[in-house]
């Protein structure tokens, strides 16, 4: 099951989005994302934003605004790798990896 957690940010409320049934097309879907060729970061991050809202039928800007700013890409890439089929420890690693490459470029 892929799940999805939003926090609306006036009430605090939380709202679990799941989905059951993941198609071969999302899959498909997916597997472009990695040959797209982004102008710069902000391109790249909503096109995975665009994909997960597609994912659970609800729009861009709800995943936008009710996701904290440190966490949106850890849990979008969480559910990217979970339709690719990653389990969950290499998508961990990878979600890591990501992670530290950017905090290295934030020192530089």
């Amino acid at each position: 099951m892929y799940t999805l957690e939003l926090t609306n940010p006036k009430t605090k409320e939380v709202t679990t989005h799941t989905k059951d049934w993941v198609s071969a097309k999302n899959l498909i879907t997916a597997l472009k994302l990695n040959n797209e060729v982004y102008q710069d970061e902000v391109e790249r991050t909503l096109g995975l934003v665009n994909y997960v809202a597609g994912l659970f039928d609800i729009k861009s800007d709800e995943i936008l605004e009710g996701i904290q700013a440190h966490e949106l890409m850890k849990r979008m890439y969480e559910i990217y790798y979970k339709v690719l089929g990653y389990s969950e420890k290499k998508a961990q690693r990878l979600i890591q990896i990501m992670q530290d490459v950017e905090m290295e470029e934030d020192l530089d």
